[in-house]
């Protein structure tokens, strides 16, 4: 079975300092995947080169069946999406031809795609922002936003960085559900948190990224074995070793 995502032997410094080390990672296609890990562990610098951000010094990666040369970077682009953290958008763009002129550069653009972006903005609440300029928008409706934009060009591999950050609780709910209609229709979310608990309610197979590397991959029969005995954030302590969760606050307090 062809692989979402193939990620061999990829490595990523800054200056001397190694961020990424000869990480190796499989995500099987029309999952939701769960990528957790402590602060400093390379969430954000890996999110970085698989969307095209970053360079890598080394490696293979390789995306719906295409390696990530500049040969298929077109192609690559074409079938994926993101929504990152914090978002990127065009300043000067208001919220609708914000969305409209994405949709358009990815090919996406159809009689009904009006129809669809009012249903979008009236899901989570943007209705008011329409003409208002990206830059004007708060963080929590940046990231919706960018998140509607995302649902728009029909990606088959969806990365989110931390999604629900700055997002009010009714619209995580929602954005929740989608994730879940999209995981419905074959396509295959990333999501990176740092909120154990999204990614254990949300997600079929879960990483563990540590120092650089993938220390644990739990698949959905290997998570529900595990967790008849520990809770996942138990799981995730006796990866990172950061001592645990459950100890006591200052005796000050």
């Amino acid at each position: 079975m062809e692989r979402a995502l193939v990620i061999n032997n990829l490595t990523k410094s800054y200056g001397r300092e190694p961020v990424i080390k000869e990480l190796e990672l499989e995500v099987p296609p029309g999952t939701i995947f769960g990528l957790i890990g402590p602060n400093g562990a390379g969430k954000s610098t890996l999110i970085g080169i698989l969307t095209g951000i970053l360079p890598f010094d080394s490696g293979q990666i390789i995306m719906n069946g295409l390696d990530l040369l500049p040969a298929n970077e077109l192609a690559i682009k074409k079938d994926i999406a993101s929504v990152l953290q914090p978002p990127l958008l065009f300043e000067s763009f208001t919220s609708y031809e914000f969305i409209n002129y994405v949709v358009e550069m990815y090919g996406e653009k159809h009689e009904d795609l009006d129809h669809k972006i009012d249903t979008l903005f009236s899901y989570f609440e943007l209705e008011e922002f329409r003409h208002v300029q990206t830059k004007q928008l708060s963080s929590g409706s940046r990231k919706k936003l960018a998140f509607s934009t995302a649902i728009l060009v029909n990606p088959k591999l969806l990365f989110l960085d931390e999604p629900f950050e700055s997002v009010d609780v009714i619209s995580i709910s929602r954005m929740k559900t989608i994730i879940r209609k999209l995981k419905e229709r074959g396509t295959t979310i990333f999501i990176t948190s740092h909120i154990l608990e999204v990614v254990e309610n949300l997600c079929n197979d879960i990483a563990i990224l540590h120092k650089g590397k993938i220390v644990a991959y739990l698949d959905s029969k290997t998570r529900n074995e595990l967790q008849k005995d520990s809770t996942l954030s138990e799981i995730f302590e006796q990866y990172v070793g950061m001592g645990s969760m459950k100890e006591k606050a200052p005796d000050w307090l």
